[in-house]
């Protein structure tokens, strides 16, 4: 930081910077535009140019507001603050400017950390994205890989499907031949009931004809029982 000396106690003393430098330029304070205090100053110079002083207003630290010549040479050696026209603020003003900074420098650490931690959150988030990217990509190369496959199987039963008679006669053929199946099949089922009837009636018949043949012999028995009463 720019330290400086008084040469008198009045309000305009002049108050330069130290020597201290940085490839030839001596640091100054941090300063902010003011529309109603820019340019030059016709009736001040600097140091070791002899060139107008830049007039500045100061943003840093307890000097926050305080407006001062510097040094206008831009490359090169700048012989640094030339002059400060406002006087120290009071105690009261310099502690509130204190506590105003360390907040300030407190918001500042603060948001470095969070955009740190942001960064190392989007860094992860990136990462997992690509991750889910190449998941995706292998998704969509097994699906591609199952749709080919599909497709293949698809022709491959379209041209079984074309060296094959038409389904529509194979259709027709089946229909008639099931069709025969079952009409024999009635034949046959009738066939049976009838033979079945048949086979009652004839069973019935034969029945009746063991009745018929039983009494003959009874008459037989009979008739030669009576003859051979005639014989004796």
């Amino acid at each position: 930081m720019v330290s400086w000396s008084d040469d008198d106690s009045s309000e305009n003393s002049h108050q330069y910077a130290d020597s201290a430098s940085d490839k030839g330029i001596i640091k100054i304070l941090e300063t902010i535009d003011d529309s109603d205090f820019e340019g030059t100053e016709p009736d001040v110079l600097c140091n070791e140019h002899s060139l107008l002083a830049e007039r500045r207003v100061a943003f840093q630290g307890i000097h926050t507001g305080r407006r001062f010549f510097a040094c206008d040479v831009k490359e090169g050696r700048n012989c640094g603050l030339v002059e400060w026209v406002d006087p120290f603020w009071p105690a009261t003003v310099e502690n509130a400017l204190i506590k105003l900074w360390d907040k300030y420098e407190e918001c500042r650490r603060s948001k470095m950390e969070d955009n740190l931690e942001s960064s190392f959150v989007v860094h992860n988030l990136t990462q997992q994205k690509i991750k889910l990217q190449a998941s995706y990509e292998r998704l969509v190369e097994d699906v591609n890989g199952l749709l080919d496959a599909l497709e293949q199987r698809a022709q491959m039963e379209r041209g079984k499907m074309q060296n094959k008679p038409d389904e529509s006669k194979l259709q027709e053929k089946y229909d008639m031949l099931k069709n025969l199946t079952v009409a024999q099949a009635n034949v046959i089922r009738n066939m049976k009931l009838k033979l079945a009837e048949e086979k009652i009636k004839l069973q019935a018949h034969i029945d009746e004809l063991e009745k018929v043949a039983e009494q003959t012999k009874l008459k037989l028995n009979g008739i030669k029982a009576i003859l051979d009463e005639w014989a004796v």
